[in-house]
C-alpha cells in the first residue's frame, strides 16, 4: 500500500459533544499534575496614618503589593519626589532632580509601550493615570518662573 492508497483517519479529540455533555469515551492527552499548594499569603503590615482610608476618599483599594502595581507606585513616587512634589522621607527636604524624574517617567512609558494589552484594567488605567499626572507635574515644574502656559 502506497501513501494515495492509506485511509485517512479522523479523531476527534473534542471534550464535549455539540449539546455541551462531556463525552463518554474523552480521555485527556495528559494527566493534569498534581498543583504544589500556592505559599501562604505574606503577613500584612500595620497601615500607617498617612491620610483618609481609601473608603473615605472615594478611591478604591488596589490589592498589589509587591507585583506590578508595586513596582508603578514605585517610580512614580521616584518620579514625584525627583519633582519636589514629595518630601524625602528621611530628611523631609523637597529637591528637584529634573533628570531622574525624567528618567522615571520614560520608564514607566515604556513599561506601558511593553505591557499593552496584557494588564488588568487596574494595572492599565493606575500606568495611564499615574503617566498623565507625572508628565503634566513635570510641564509644570520644568517651566521657566513667571511664563504663562500658551492658550
Amino acid at each position: 500500500m502506497n501513501e494515495e492508497e492509506k485511509p485517512i483517519r479522523v479523531v476527534d479529540r473534542r471534550m464535549f459533544t455539540p449539546e455541551g455533555e462531556l463525552r463518554p469515551d474523552f480521555e485527556p492527552e495528559e494527566a493534569p499534575s498534581p498543583r504544589a499548594q500556592p505559599p501562604p499569603p505574606p503577613p500584612r503590615q500595620a497601615p500607617q496614618e498617612k491620610g483618609p482610608p481609601p473608603e473615605e476618599s472615594g478611591a478604591a483599594p488596589l490589592e498589589d503589593d509587591g507585583g506590578f502595581l508595586g513596582v508603578i507606585r514605585s517610580l512614580a513616587t521616584t518620579a514625584y519626589a525627583a519633582l519636589g512634589l514629595v518630601p524625602d522621607p528621611v530628611t523631609g527636604a523637597r529637591r528637584r532632580e529634573p533628570a531622574v524624574a525624567r528618567q522615571m517617567i520614560d520608564w514607566l512609558g515604556i513599561l506601558e509601550q511593553k505591557t499593552r494589552g496584557n494588564l488588568t484594567f487596574e494595572e492599565s488605567d493606575l500606568l495611564a493615570r499615574v503617566l498623565y499626572e507625572l508628565r503634566m507635574a513635570y510641564v509644570e515644574v520644568m517651566r521657566p518662573p513667571g511664563r504663562e502656559p500658551p492658550r
